[in-house]
C-alpha cells in the first residue's frame, strides 16, 4: 500500500511536469532555454524520485511514503479549517478574502520552511553552472521544480474546499475558485522566490543567509500569532456581521484582490471591485517577469558563493588588548563575574558561538519571542472586557502576573538542550587537546553566560514592568522565581547536559519524558509560589533560602570532575 501510494504521489508530479512542457512557447517568452529548462526539470524530477523509500528510514520504522501520506492528511485538516471560513462568513467575497490569505499564508510559510533549500540548492555549482546555461534558465527551472514538488500539498489543502463549493457553488462559481487558488499559489511562489532573488541580488552572502535566518524565526512567531488571533478574528467578523469595505486592512493583501472576481461574478461592478480585479490578475504574472527579466542576472554567481561557509571575522587593524577600554563587553562582563580564567573562558565560549551560529538562533529565539507574546494575550485575557485599571488590579490581587516569571524559565531548558548541539561539532576537539584540569570551573562559565545573557535580560525586562504596574511588592516574587530558576539551571547541567558546548551532533533525540517532569515540576513551583504570595514575609524568606542554596550549588558545581564530559567521536 506504501509504495503504491507514493507511487501516486511520483505519478503526480510527472502528470504536472508533462502539462507544464507543453507551454513551450511561454516559456521561451520568458528568455529561458527550452531545451535545457526540459533537460534540468526531468532530471531534478527523476533525480528526487529515485530517493530510498523504504530503507531511508529503516532505524525509526517510518517510510518516505508513510511520511507523504501522513503530511497528505495533515494539509486535509488544515484545508478543512479553511472550509470553514467558508462556511461561517455569509459574506462570499470577505470569506474568500480571509481564506485566501490564510491558503496563500499557509504555502508562503511553507516555501520558507521546506523548499528554500531547493531553491538555494547549491550542488548544481559542479553540474549545472559549469555548463552554458543562462541565470534566468537555471533561477526558473528551480522555481518550477518547487512549483511541482508543492502540487500534493495544494490538492489537499484545496480538496476539502472544492468538495463543499461543489455543493452549494454554481458551475461558474466552482470553476473561478480553482483559477483564484491557482493564482493565489502563483502568488506565493512569485512573492517568496522574487524576495529571495531580489535579496540574493543585492546583499552580500554574509547578510543573505542572516535574513534566511531571521526570516524562518519570524514566520515561527507569525504561527503562534495566528494560532491566538484567527479564531477571535473570525468569531468577531461572524459576529458583527463585518463586511470588507469595513476591514479596509485586508485591501494590501493579494488575497483581498483575486478573491474580487467572485464579487464581479455575483453583480458588484464598482471601480473598487474592477481595480482589485485587474490587479489580482495583473500582479502575479508581472512577478514571474521581474523574477526572470530583472532579477535572475548572476543567479549562478551568488549560489556558487552561497556554498562556501561563513567567512570568518576580518582583522581589524589595530589590536585589541586584553585591558583597558577596547576590551570587548563580553570580556570586561565575563572578567567580573568569573572567578578564574578557565571559568572565564568557557563564559566567552559560549557568549561568542552563540551569538554567531544560525543554527542556534534560529532555534533559540522564536522560543525567547514567544515569551512577550505570552504576556500580551495574558493580560488580554484577564481583562477581556474590562477597563485598564481594573485589569491592573485583578492582575495583582490573584496573583497571576507569577505565571510569566516560571514561564521565562523554560528558557532554560531550551538553551541547555541546544548549547552542546553543533553542526561544526568536530571543531571540538580542542576541548580534550587543552589542559582543563578542572572542567567544573570551564562548566561554571558556561552557566553564568546562560543565564545572564538569555535569563538575566528577561528579569530586567519584568522587573521594569511589574514594578510599575504591580508595586513593590513584586520585588520578592521576580527573587523567588529567579532563584528557582538559578537552582533549576544547575540540576539541569549536573544530570542532562553531558558533553561541552556545541561539542555533539545535532540531532533530534526525545527527552519528552524529562522535560514533562521538568516542566510539570516548574508549574506545580509556579502554583505553589501564586498561592503563597500574599505572605510577603515567607516570600521574602524563601527567596533568600532559593539565593542561598543557589550559591552552595554553584560551589559543588565547580568542584565537580564531570566524568561526562569524556571524549565522544559522535
Amino acid at each position: 500500500m506504501h509504495l503504491t501510494s507514493f507511487a501516486l504521489f511520483n505519478n503526480m508530479e510527472k502528470f504536472i511536469l508533462r502539462f507544464i512542457l507543453l507551454f513551450r512557447s511561454i516559456w521561451e517568452s520568458l528568455g529561458v532555454n527550452y531545451a535545457q529548462f526540459k533537460i534540468i526539470l526531468e532530471t531534478k524530477v527523476t533525480l528526487d524520485n529515485r530517493k530510498p523509500i523504504t530503507f531511508k528510514k529503516r532505524n525509526t520504522g517510518k517510510s518516505s511514503s508513510s511520511t507523504s501520506i501522513i503530511q497528505f492528511i495533515m494539509y486535509m485538516i488544515i484545508g478543512l479549517m479553511f472550509m470553514v471560513i467558508l462556511i461561517l462568513i455569509p459574506d462570499r467575497y470577505l470569506a474568500l478574502a480571509l481564506m485566501l490569505l490564510c491558503f496563500t499564508s499557509m504555502l508562503s510559510i511553507t516555501l520558507v520552511s521546506d523548499f528554500s533549500p531547493i531553491l538555494l540548492d547549491t550542488r548544481d555549482q559542479y553540474i549545472i553552472m559549469p555548463k552554458p546555461v543562462s541565470d534566468r534558465t537555471v533561477a526558473l527551472s528551480r522555481i518550477t521544480f518547487i512549483a511541482i514538488k508543492l502540487f500534493n500539498q495544494i490538492i489537499a489543502l484545496c480538496l476539502p474546499l472544492v468538495v463543499y463549493v461543489l455543493f452549494n457553488w454554481d458551475i461558474t462559481g466552482i470553476f473561478l475558485l480553482i483559477l483564484q487558488l491557482l493564482l493565489s499559489t502563483l502568488i506565493a511562489l512569485v512573492f517568496v522566490n522574487g524576495f529571495y532573488m531580489i535579496s540574493i541580488k543585492y546583499l552580500s552572502i554574509q547578510k543573505f543567509k542572516d535574513i534566511i535566518a531571521y526570516i524562518q524565526i519570524g514566520l515561527s512567531l507569525i504561527i503562534f500569532l495566528a494560532y491566538y488571533l484567527g479564531p477571535n478574528l473570525i468569531q468577531t467578523i461572524v459576529e458583527s456581521q463585518l463586511t470588507i469595505e469595513q476591514l479596509k486592512f485586508l485591501w494590501i493583501f493579494p488575497s483581498t484582490w483575486v478573491a474580487s472576481f467572485q464579487s464581479l461574478l455575483q453583480g458588484d461592478h464598482s471601480l473598487q471591485s474592477i481595480i482589485f480585479s485587474i490587479l489580482g490578475l495583473v500582479v502575479p504574472f508581472f512577478g514571474i517577469y521581474a523574477c526572470t527579466k530583472l532579477f535572475s542576472r548572476g543567479f549562478n554567481a551568488k549560489i556558487a558563493a552561497l556554498a562556501s561557509s561563513d567567512t570568518p571575522l576580518s582583522e581589524t587593524g589595530h589590536s585589541i588588548s586584553n585591558t583597558g577600554k577596547q576590551r570587548p563587553f563580553y570580556k570586561k562582563l565575563g572578567a567580573s563575574i568569573c572567578s578564574s580564567p578557565l571559568e572565564e573562558a568557557g563564559f566567552s565560549i559560549v557568549w561568542l558561538i552563540s551569538s554567531k551560529t544560525r543554527e542556534f538562533k534560529q532555534q533559540l529565539y522564536p522560543s525567547l519571542a514567544y515569551l512577550p507574546i505570552y504576556f500580551i494575550f495574558l493580560f488580554l485575557r484577564t481583562g477581556e472586557g474590562l477597563p485598564f485599571a481594573e485589569t491592573l488590579d485583578k492582575l495583582r490581587d490573584s496573583g497571576l502576573y507569577i505565571i510569566m516569571f516560571y514561564l521565562s524559565l523554560l528558557t532554560i531548558l531550551t538553551v541547555f538542550q541546544l548549547i552542546t548541539q553543533s553542526n561544526k561539532y568536530k571543531a571540538a576537539w580542542i576541548y580534550y587537546a587543552a589542559p582543563i584540569d578542572r572542567p567544573g570551573q570551564f562548566m561554571t562559565g558556561v552557566l553564568k553566560a546562560c543565564l545572564v545573557k538569555y535569563v538575566l535580560p528577561f528579569n530586567i525586562l519584568f522587573f521594569c514592568i511589574c514594578v510599575p504596574l504591580f508595586g513593590i511588592s513584586s520585588i520578592n516574587d521576580l527573587l523567588l522565581s529567579s532563584a528557582v530558576g538559578g537552582i533549576e539551571s544547575i540540576l539541569i547541567m549536573l544530570f542532562l547536559v553531558k558533553n561541552y558546548p556545541f561539542s555533539k551532533a545535532s540531532q533530534s533525540s526525545s527527552k519528552a519524558l524529562v522535560n514533562l517532569l521538568i516542566l510539570g515540576l516548574l508549574g506545580l513551583l509556579g502554583y505553589l509560589h501564586k498561592v503563597i504570595f500574599q505572605y510577603e514575609l515567607l516570600v521574602w524568606g524563601l527567596a533568600a533560602i532559593g539565593w542561598l542554596l543557589f550559591f552552595i550549588m554553584l560551589k559543588y558545581l565547580q568542584k565537580d570532575d564531570w566524568k561526562s564530559l569524556t571524549f565522544d567521536d559522535n
